[in-house]
């Protein structure tokens, strides 16, 4: 299958053939937020919907507020290694990347429902707490690495593609394939575009990711009677994403009737930029409820509304080239400055569904599963350029679908309140016809003495993806071109730590 990412026009969409913005694949990655969580909880594959009892019900289900029964502050640290392998042409390479930062912070305050001396507390309304606490909610921090020898195309074949059959007097100014024109990468003839670069090149590309999302819940619980909770949520997000990106080719260049003769049989090398940084806010809501048959067992249910982004995206792309002569000597480098777009854009990621059940085994421990349901084709995009506004979404719903999350997880009282803790993940293919899904597995120790805890977990996350360093389209003319485009194959992991200390007052 051919994926297109779909990108949006830069400046004034009739006068600009430079594109930029994969919007369909910033839509999804934006929509893929874990549920904030303390190390408690991730050591338990992040299962919390039927759990409750931990600041992290804020953020998976807020009913589970309803179980404190002391006011509580906690606070995690983390510590992350994303590691990825690629394979490219034939060539294998790997990268990574670290980065400490804070997880998690907030608190729940316990507010207990005044009843009469001797009142039968499992009647009525026992509490009704209240719960603030900061999450981030997906690690963008990344660096890729790939590159080989390609003997089907070069970028070249892109930039005469995206040309298309525009005049080279009529190139907007500015354009990437302007700046490819104006370089000597492509040539004009009545036919249309093509390369000046022969096959057989060498390619490498370098993208480097950071950022983050982030969530700030505010919160309520009721608790009644002991056996029925509910809570609501309020989420205020943020994004905050950059990805840099640094793709060099060099090899022969191509000999043709008319061509330069300062350029026939010579050597090309050009190295082509970009950078996006992607900010903004959105605003979402949590409802969720647990409910007790009997002491041991505890039923969650949780719904989480979509999330409403604005956002921002600041885009800016250059082109430079240099050429060396026959005898080897060289031309002076063709540069040009960057050139910058900016857009505005809004975004509805999925809804999601979760339904959890926990099973307490007595002071020995806990047993907890969630599943989990999301519907990425529902995301939407919106834009004040119609024409990307509908492609964008017609992508989204042929690309994406719904999925199937699972979670679960085990703690084990060892010790007086010394605690084991072991949890798995999955998330399901949000594609429809790619097999590109993530597990987890994490472990974990907690210890509580007096008012306090100390709670650790390690965690490793893998997942398969693929990158394209550029894609052409199926009615390019077959000058030197064969297939869709290049594809990098990448193999994630991620290892993370975390560290949660907490405090009951």
């Amino acid at each position: 299958m051919k994926l297109r990412s779909i990108f949006i026009v830069a400046g004034i969409v009739l006068a600009s053939n430079s594109l930029y913005a994969q919007y369909t694949s910033d839509a999804l990655r934006f929509s893929q937020p874990e549920q904030g969580a303390t190390a408690r909880f991730k050591g338990l594959g992040g299962a919390q919907t039927a759990l409750g009892g931990d600041i992290s019900s804020l953020s998976g289900n807020p009913a589970g507020l309803g179980f404190f029964t002391k006011s509580e502050f906690t606070f995690t640290p983390e510590f992350n290694n994303f590691k990825v392998g690629s394979e490219y042409l034939g060539n294998n390479l790997s990268t990574s990347k670290s980065k400490a930062g804070i997880n998690q912070v907030g608190a729940v305050f316990y507010s207990p429902v005044n009843k009469t001396k001797g009142s039968d507390l499992n009647n009525g309304w026992v509490s009704v707490n209240f719960g603030i606490g900061y999450n981030k909610t997906n690690n963008f921090n990344q660096s890729i690495t790939y590159g080989g020898k390609n003997a089907k195309s070069s970028m070249a074949d892109y930039f005469a593609d995206i040309a298309a059959n525009t005049a080279p007097a009529n190139l907007t100014v500015g354009s990437l394939e302007d700046m490819a024109y104006s370089n000597f990468l492509i040539e004009y003839d009545p036919s249309g575009y093509f390369p000046t670069t022969a096959l057989n090149n060498n390619q490498q590309n370098i993208i480097t990711r950071s950022g983050s999302q982030s969530e700030v819940n505010i919160g309520m619980a009721g608790n009644y009677g002991n056996k029925l909770y509910l809570g609501v949520s309020l989420g205020l997000t943020n994004v905050n994403y950059t990805s840099d990106l640094a793709y060099t080719e060099n090899g022969n260049n191509l000999t043709y009737t008319d061509q330069d003769p300062v350029f026939v049989n010579g050597t090309y090398s050009f190295g082509y930029n970009s950078i996006q940084q992607t900010k903004g806010n959105g605003i979402n809501a949590k409802l969720g409820l647990i409910y007790k048959p009997v002491n041991e067992l505890r039923l969650g249910l949780n719904f989480t509304t979509p999330t409403w982004y604005s956002l921002t995206d600041n885009f800016s792309e250059n082109l430079n080239t240099k050429f060396k002569r026959a005898d080897g000597t060289t031309i002076p480098e063709y540069t040009n400055p960057l050139s910058s777009y900016n857009s505005e854009y809004s975004l509805r990621t999925p809804y999601k569904v979760s339904g959890g059940a926990a099973y307490i085994l007595g002071n020995s421990g806990l047993i907890t599963a969630d599943v989990e349901y999301v519907d990425y084709s529902s995301i939407h995009f919106s834009s004040n350029f119609a024409t990307e506004e509908t492609n964008t979404n017609r992508d989204i719903a042929a690309l994406y679908k719904g999925n199937f999350n699972y979670r679960a997880g085990l703690e084990l009282k060892v010790v007086d309140q010394f605690m084991v803790r072991g949890g798995y993940s999955y998330s399901g293919s949000p594609y429809k016809n790619l097999d590109f899904t993530t597990q987890s597995y994490s472990g974990g120790l907690g210890y509580r003495f007096d008012n306090y805890s100390l709670d650790v977990t390690y965690r490793h996350t893998k997942w398969d993806s693929t990158n394209s360093p550029y894609t052409i389209s199926s009615d390019y003319p077959d000058y030197s071109f064969t297939g869709a485009g290049p594809t990098a194959n990448l193999k994630n992991s991620a290892d993370n730590v975390f560290l949660t200390f907490g405090v009951r007052f």
